[in-house]
Formats: structure tokens, sequence, C-alpha cells
């Protein structure tokens, strides 16, 4: 999935209803450049067990986007990576499109009011879920992020290895279809593309999921404290995830 770019803050970005189905996305399967945490460092599922990995085919061996499981019978991710070609989810492996347990999709639904997917799995995956907050996180409050994928900017292969970055929250921001997001400040590293609806945790919360990124320059920089990235926020889509997956605030 070609993913567009816009302006955030003074840097330029790249992108990383009623109760029905959602509609494909125009795009067809994963992200091309799937681009992911530069810097950071190299961790394991157990830090995260509840990320992800949004694969563009049913064997889970095509992944584009990262996620994060909610319950035992939904994943959220964000809207942009919804297509035709999105049909399973990889769970419970540190490791890109191997182990854990791949769970086909058997339904997406998109938010109106945000960058925001819910996928439903066709049968439950039993295991650790993240609760979701219920309120928009103040700026300067220390997070992290996860995902798997390039670590330099369109590098074009993911990583093996689930990576982790602190950022820091710098206020509110819009995401790409124009809803309320938390804008952080990368700090020790910093997401892109491919880490395209991956978690953005605070106090053990899921506050956000990525929907765009500031383009790094062509090498990795010295520090990526220059660099934002908008998050669609939770809170802001609390009600419509509740509504559709009966999934609360914790």
């Amino acid at each position: 999935m070609k993913i567009a770019r816009i302006l955030a803050a003074t840097a330029a970005v790249a992108l990383l209803g009623p109760l029905q189905p959602a509609t494909a996305a125009p795009a067809q399967g994963g992200d091309t450049a799937s681009p992911d945490i530069a810097g950071g460092t190299t961790t394991s599922i157990a830090s995260a067990p509840y990320a992800a990995q949004i694969s563009f085919d049913s064997t889970g061996t095509s992944v584009g986007c990262t996620g994060s499981q909610i319950s035992a019978s939904w994943v959220i991710t964000a809207k942009h990576c919804n297509s035709t070609s999105l049909k399973s989810v990889r769970l419970g492996t540190s490791y890109l499109e191997s182990g854990g347990t791949v769970k086909t999709v058997a339904a997406r639904y998109a938010s109106s009011a945000g960058d925001v997917l819910l996928l439903k799995l066709s049968t439950p995956h039993y295991g650790s879920y993240v609760g979701l907050s219920s309120s928009f996180p103040a700026a300067g409050v220390a997070a992290k992020v996860y995902g798997w994928g390039d670590q330099t900017e369109g590098a074009g292969t993911m990583s093996y290895n689930l990576k982790t970055a602190n950022v820091t929250v710098a206020g509110q921001g819009i995401d790409t279809y124009g809803g309320p997001s938390v804008r952080t400040q990368s700090q020790t590293g910093h997401t892109l593309g491919g880490d395209s609806g991956g978690p953005l945790i605070v106090n053990g919360k899921l506050a956000g999921v990525l929907s765009t990124s500031s383009i790094l320059p062509a090498s990795n920089p010295s520090s990526y404290t220059r660099y934002y990235n908008d998050h669609a926020s939770v809170a802001r889509n609390l009600s419509w995830i509740t509504n559709v997956s009966g999934v609360g605030a914790s």
C-alpha cells in the first residue's frame, strides 16, 4: 500500500459509521516502502504481548502494518491500512512473519472520525490484551511505541525483530483523516510507514495508533528529537470502539 505524504509541525510527514464492515481502501496489498522504527532497541513480544502483525495475505507472510490486540476477538490498527488484501493477523511472536498464531480477519470496521480500523478475528485468540485509555495524555508525558520494519527511511526490508522506542507527548494534532491525534516527539527512535497502526503506550494503556510520521533524512540523524508522529487518538474514538467491539476503557 503506498502511503500518502502530508505536512505536520515543521517537518514533512509520511502516512504511515454505522456498524457495517469497512469497505476496502482503493490501494491494494501492503505498504510497499514498509519502513518502521528507526533507532530504538530490539525487544521481545513479552514487553508488548498485544503487538500484532497485520498481513495482506491469508498466511501471515505479507506484513505491511502493525496493530494491537484489545480482546480475544478484536485487533485495532490504522484505517489507512484497510484493503481487500488485508486478510490475516499474526499474534504472539517477536519475529516478523514467523511463529506465534495466525488468525483470519472475518470483518473490518472503519471509524468515520479518524484513522482507526477494527479487525474482528474469525476465531478468538486468548492471550494478553492492551487496555484502552479513556483520557488524552498531557504534554510532556513519556510514552513508548512498538513495531517491526526498516531501520532507515524507505529501505524496503522490514526488521525480523520487534523494536521499541521512547517518545514524548507533544500535544494534540490531526491524523490522516482529519481526526484528533496524540502528537509525539521522538526521543530514542522514530516510527515510519510500515509501523502504521502500531501502538502508542502511555502509562501502560493504548493511547493511540500510528497514523503519520515525519520523514527522516537519507541517513538516520544523530538525534531523533526534531521529528514528530501523529497517532489517532483512542480516547477520542473510544465510544465508537466500544460500540463496535464491546471493549471499553480499562
